[in-house]
């Protein structure tokens, strides 16, 4: 057997400063101390037995003292309120290693212990030290105000703490009158269930017993609603009984019982189960020397309880059932070979509503309060329940029961009943006996073998056409997964008359059916083993081929917030059962005509696309054509116009001169709009590359070259700090050159001109801004601003494209940035854009 921990070196080793005291007022006797306490106040263990004001007195050389008397009357309102008392910070004279006292400032907090009749038992002292800050105050006057914001934020701290202490105290009472309010409705709402379903057995067994033929479609169905009705039966049976445990209610009846021969008969009630999912059933209980005495009821729950939650998770192997005397007590041990429970889950297995996720399992369903049941079963025999287990390798519960019947009340023990089952085990042994062989129900019938090919989700769309010419039309392709096997084949013959129907047991097997022939809708349960329908959902919708694929979630989870949970994860809809025939059918012809919808837009979408790529293509190549075209002769006639007014070959006179310069300034204009043609298709189909692009030394070089060609004008350019960016350093060039170079176009008329360049950046956006003092824009023309061949009415008389602006939106939008304008008429013009970091 391991150790038990050491409690009392555990507190001592605790790094905060703790003393523990008796509530002897006026003395308080020191009983226990941390290390931290110790160090902090220069004493030793010795010290314990003594006061604590013995020990720790006021400083006789300080008449202004109040950390004594302070410290008494907090403890005085412990006693007094047995509630926690949080102290000011106190100023404490600490006698040193050398006898003289040390100052130190502390923040108090004393604590009640309570004994189980609510008498205070000890006195919890806690303090914090601020010493540090307090100093910090009186030696620097600059840290003043942070220190006492720091003291009051101790203070402020500490009486949280405390209000804190009692909302929890008083959400723990209303949280104990809820449980208890919540246990009475399970045990009335259970009792309640059990008249509708007695009348609904007794009419469904009545018609299975009927010598009459009846037909074999009808007769299936009447075997799933009994089937379905016991499980009905046995989760609220399950239910009223956690309940009444709860409750106090539980009405034992202890019998003298032939305990062994009683578990065989109980145990051997599965063999129809484990033979049919190729188990090994080992029955060891041995005859005892003496009858037991249990509550029959009790003992059947935690034998049928413990051998179908092994059944559940055992998928090769055994399961072995033992009895065994062990003179005080009876132990009864099932043991299988399955799964196993991980290390972390153990602690919390008999939990109510706790179940083990990500274990592989039969089935998902269940109230979750089994284990839970017969810890508290096995708890009213005098006993109780452990468990082993390893991972992949298997689990073993063991029950422990008294024996004798000295431990029981003279008025629950009553006579000895007969040795084999009742009927009431039949009945409720019937419940688990049919819940286990559905678990082990033959799947849906395979999906069928023609078509293998993989294709896209919704190829053809949910109501395709024929496969090829001559062919019958291929029946839209459904997906169902559903652990529940009566659920697989309900919804099976329900949509079997209008789709192809392939049902699978969990998300797992989903997912290869998806790979090998991809469905044009898929039904899937959320509850199931192996892959979940969430998960599911996710894996569908991070594949390209599946992630706009119909997929419609199924849930016993109702409730607004469980549809809106579905709906955010990516599920198309979400139906919580039980629902109709009608509505399920609805839901899914919907979803089927939305996707070939959507289908039918797409391919018309993609036709659309791919003829303005072809228009865009031929558009470029006219362009370059073009513009290339109209170099060489404008080159020509601009250097020939430069030519002759340069005198060359003669002098010219007025009117020629004026002829030859209107010549010059249109073919240089037209020179312009060539290369802004150029650039414009070239900035709209040159891949976009990222690199770091320090934007200061790109600004400064266009700003030189722009003043290079305007040597005499008066211009003062400011430019400031400029962030660097990840972005194209070509692209971005272009967007630099046509602001700036708008700004030393639009401030021709301005003396002196002015153009600022401002720039900053915060965590994901870089931010740069042109501003100038030119001729501006009306407001109503910003739109029109970044449209092609557009200009602003102010900005006619200057020369220009209308196209640099257009390629600065584009550029500026191809990185994922935005762009903004500000102007007013006469008073400049301010751009103002962003790209992501």
């Amino acid at each position: 057997m391991s150790e038990q921990p050491d409690f009392k070196q555990l507190f001592e080793e605790s790094p905060d400063v703790l003393l523990v005291l008796l509530p002897d007022a006026p003395r308080y006797t020191m009983v226990a101390a941390t290390r931290s306490r110790w160090h902090i106040t220069h004493t030793t263990p010795a010290t314990l037995g003594r006061g604590l004001f013995e020990v720790f007195p006021d400083n006789p050389d300080d008449p202004t003292a109040s950390g004594t008397s302070n410290l008494r009357a907090s403890l005085e309102r412990v006693l007094r309120t047995r509630q926690p008392d949080t102290m000011p910070v106190q100023k404490y004279d600490i006698r040193g290693p050398d006898g003289t006292f040390q100052s130190r400032y502390w923040s108090p907090k004393n604590l009640p212990i309570l004994s189980p009749s609510g008498e205070v038992r000890y006195i919890l002292h806690r303090v914090e030290d601020v010493t540090e800050l307090v100093r910090a105050t009186e030696h620097d006057a600059e840290l003043r105000d942070q220190t006492r914001a720091a003291e009051r934020e101790v203070i402020r701290r500490s009486e949280e703490l405390a209000r804190t202490l009692r909302e929890l105290r008083e959400a723990n009472s209303r949280l104990a009158e809820l449980d208890r309010v919540k246990t009475e409705f399970f045990s009335n709402v259970s009792h309640e269930f059990r008249t509708p379903l007695t009348l609904m057995l007794g009419p469904l067994e009545d018609e299975l017993a009927e010598r009459i033929a009846q037909p074999p479609a009808r007769r299936v169905r009447i075997e799933t609603a009994y089937r379905n009705a016991l499980r009905l039966l046995k989760l609220v049976n399950s239910l009223l009984d956690f309940s009444r445990v709860e409750a106090g209610r539980a009405q034992a009846t202890y019998t003298p019982t032939d305990l062994a021969l009683l578990t065989r008969e109980l145990a051997s009630m599965f063999r129809s189960a484990t033979d049919k999912a190729e188990l090994e059933l080992l029955v060891e209980c041995p005859d005892l020397p003496q009858p037991v005495y249990v509550d029959r009821e009790m003992w059947e729950q935690i034998v049928f309880n413990l051998i179908s939650n092994a059944f559940k998770h055992t998928f090769e192997g055994s399961i072995r059932v033992a009895l065994a005397w062990r003179g005080e007590y009876v132990e009864l041990t099932v043991a299988d070979t399955g799964v196993g429970i991980p290390e972390a889950e153990l602690p919390r297995l008999f939990e109510r509503f706790q179940r083990v996720k990500g274990t592989r399992s039969r089935s998902h369903e269940g109230t979750g309060i089994g284990l839970a049941l017969v810890q508290e079963l096995a708890a009213l025999h005098g006993g109780g329940i452990t468990v082993a287990s390893t991972a992949r390798q298997g689990t073993t519960f063991t029950v422990t029961v008294r024996t004798g019947k000295a431990h029981l009340s003279a008025d629950k023990i009553a006579a000895a009943p007969a040795a084999a089952p009742g009927p009431s085990a039949r009945a409720t042994g019937a419940a688990y006996i049919e819940e286990a062989l559905h678990w082990t129900a033959d799947e849906s019938p395979p999906a069928p073998q023609r078509d293998r090919t993989p294709r896209a989700a919704t190829e053809g769309g949910p109501t395709a056409g024929v496969e090829s010419a001559g062919e019958k039309p291929r029946r839209p392709r459904i997906l169902l997964a559903d652990d529940n096997a009566d659920m697989r084949h309900y919804i099976t013959d329900l949509l079997g008359p209008y789709y192809e129907v392939t049902a699978v047991p969990d998300g797992e097997t989903a997912l290869e059916a998806v790979r090998d022939t991809a469905p044009d809708l898929v039904l899937s349960d959320i509850m199931m083993p192996r892959l979940d329908g969430l998960g599911l959902l996710k894996a569908l919708r991070a594949g390209e081929a599946t992630r706009r694929l119909p997929i419609i979630l199924l849930s016993a989870r109702a409730g607004e917030e469980a549809s809106v949970g579905a709906m955010d994860a990516g599920a198309d809809d979400y139906l919580v059962k039980p629902f109709t025939a009608r509505e399920l059918i609805a839901r899914v012809r919907a979803h089927m005509e939305l996707a070939r919808q959507r289908h039918s837009f797409e391919r018309e979408l993609e036709r659309a696309n791919q003829e303005l790529r072809t228009v865009n293509r031929e558009l470029d190549a006219f362009t370059r054509t073009v513009s290339h075209d109209l170099r060489t002769p404008l080159g020509g006639m601009i250097g020939f116009a430069d030519f002759l007014l340069s005198g060359n070959p003669g002098p010219l006179n007025e009117k020629q001169r004026e002829y030859l310069q209107d010549i010059l300034q249109s073919g240089r204009r037209l020179s312009r709009l060539t290369e802004d043609l150029l650039r414009f298709a070239a900035a709209a189909h040159r891949p976009l590359t990222r690199e770091k692009v320090a934007v200061g030394a790109l600004v400064h070089t266009i700003v030189d070259e722009l003043q290079a060609t305007q040597p005499d004008r008066p211009m003062t350019v400011r430019i400031g700090a400029l962030p660097d960016a990840n972005a194209d350093p070509t692209l971005l060039r272009q967007v630099f050159a046509n602001l700036i170079g708008n700004a030393f176009k639009f401030t021709r008329d301005r003396s002196p001109a002015r153009v600022d360049i401002d720039g900053h950046s915060d965590a994901t956006t870089c931010t740069y801004c042109v501003r100038d003092n030119g001729v501006g824009f009306d407001m109503r023309d910003v739109d029109r601003l970044f449209t092609s061949f557009e200009r602003a009415q102010d900005a006619e008389r200057f020369e220009g494209t209308g196209l640099g602006l257009s390629i600065v939106l584009d550029v500026i939008e191809r990185h994922g940035g935005r762009i903004s304008a500000v102007g007013r008429p006469g008073e400049g013009a301010e751009f103002t854009f962003s790209l992501p970091r």
